[in-house]
């Protein structure tokens, strides 16, 4: 019988010692990946806080790995699926700058940094080349920065002009209702919509309701006419409108960290629209750690929030594989307090506390630029799994299941914040 080892020793002896972040650096240290990854159909990379530059680069090199030699071809981001839809036209030879699409198609401002300038296009000028398969490039999340479904109904409006003109008028009720409340600023959106009358919100629900009933109806026939890829397109522009709506309904009742999980619904209803019809499809989800976990997360109380691995993971099986990203050291991004000047609040940069004992940084050694831990393989030899209960999570530290949670750890050592928030 082999004897056990603690969670740390393992990774110190078992674990990838990497030590390059360098997008175009050769992949041949990578090949460990091919263990974690298998042959799931998505496999999820995560980051322990937004807007940290190394956490950039170790998904994106990851992300090669997945394309050039497992075969992946999609790049689901944690983005609106409505305006993502410019990221898919652009890596794909579309008009616009590079800043220009990056911070148009992916909310929150998360696209504004060079390191996603420099994957979206390495994407399009992949995709430029004769050979190989087309690499989309699409969004997940809710319309808007999860505030408002302007953006989603405006994008309805516009297939159903031709499609279904006799919907408009009850497209017109809804979006007379959203534009009483739409702010580019999520909270800014969300007090707005606690300021409307039971009567406006109940238009705004009851239409969307009209119209789902409308676009349901309209599938088989869309199909027979030829037109199935627009009508589905639509009907998920609608479905984000629908969710959103659903978010602030239950935001008054149940405070918006529960009613948030809303988006995660949607999130993983977008991966899994993503596989259908094609059982080869292969996607790389990139999102917050705390949404690609695969198990649900307390509530404070009993409560459960479900995040949007816990679906795929419920969806698909072993065909989901979730890759935390952390670190041990260095500075983070924190949002400060809304003010009147800046109401969206500002990303700052922020100190890293030290590893907690019972989190999975503290099991890493921080000698190497960054580390990959195959838990998979880890869990029939280690001892002590059970005893690591927290992650990173910005500036504080989540509860979680770490060995139940994630697949694998890619753990940076030092971490720094993105051009966009050292510059403000």
């Amino acid at each position: 019988m082999t004897s056990q080892q603690n969670v740390a020793s393992w990774i110190r002896d078992h674990g990838s010692a990497l030590d390059t972040l360098e997008f175009a650096a050769p992949l041949d240290d990578l090949e460990p990946l091919r263990d974690v990854v298998g042959d799931a159909r998505v496999v999820a990379l995560g980051e322990s806080s937004h807007h940290i530059r190394e956490f950039y680069q170790v998904r994106h090199r990851i992300l090669r790995f997945q394309v050039e030699r497992c075969g992946f071809q999609v790049y689901a981001l944690e983005a609106p699926f409505t305006q993502g839809q410019l990221l898919e036209k652009w890596v794909q030879g579309g008009p616009g700058t590079v800043e220009q699409v990056a911070g148009t198609g992916i909310a929150m401002s998360l696209g504004q940094c060079r390191q996603m300038y420099e994957v979206l296009t390495w994407i399009r000028q992949r995709n430029e080349k004769p050979e190989g398969p087309l690499l989309r490039c699409v969004g997940t999340d809710l319309p808007g920065a999860f505030g408002s479904p302007l953006p989603a109904l405006e994008a309805l409006a516009g297939y159903l002009k031709w499609a279904c003109p006799e919907a408009l008028p009850t497209q017109e009720a809804a979006l007379d209702v959203v534009r009483s409340f739409h702010d580019p600023v999520t909270m800014q959106a969300f007090g707005r919509y606690q300021e409307l009358g039971p009567g406006e919100r109940n238009t705004l629900t009851s239409a969307l309701s009209q119209l789902t009933a409308v676009m349901q109806r309209l599938t088989f026939v869309q199909g027979r006419r030829g037109h199935e890829a627009e009508h589905d397109t639509a009907l998920w522009h609608l479905r984000g409108a629908w969710y959103l709506d659903q978010l602030h309904r239950a935001t008054s009742g149940e405070g918006f960290e529960v009613a948030s999980t809303f988006r995660d619904v949607y999130m993983a209803e977008s991966v899994l629209r993503l596989l259908d019809g094609d059982p080869g499809t292969r996607v790389v989800l990139a999102a917050h750690n705390w949404h690609i976990q695969k198990t649900p997360a307390a509530e404070g109380g009993d409560r459960l929030l479900l995040p949007a691995g816990a679906h795929l993971a419920a969806a698909l099986g072993d065909d989901y594989r979730a890759i935390g990203v952390t670190s041990s050291h260095g500075r983070t991004a924190t949002v400060g307090e809304p003010t009147p000047e800046r109401p969206e609040g500002t990303w700052y940069d922020a100190p890293l506390p030290p590893p907690t004992d019972h989190s999975i940084e503290a099991a890493f050694p921080t000698g190497a630029l960054w580390t990959l831990a195959n838990l998979r393989a880890a869990r029939p030899h280690v001892e002590d799994a059970e005893a690591f209960q927290q992650s990173r999570m910005a500036d504080y530290f989540l509860d979680i299941p770490v060995f139940a949670a994630f697949d694998a750890i890619a753990h940076v050592s030092h971490t720094t914040g993105t051009d966009y928030v050292v510059r403000r």
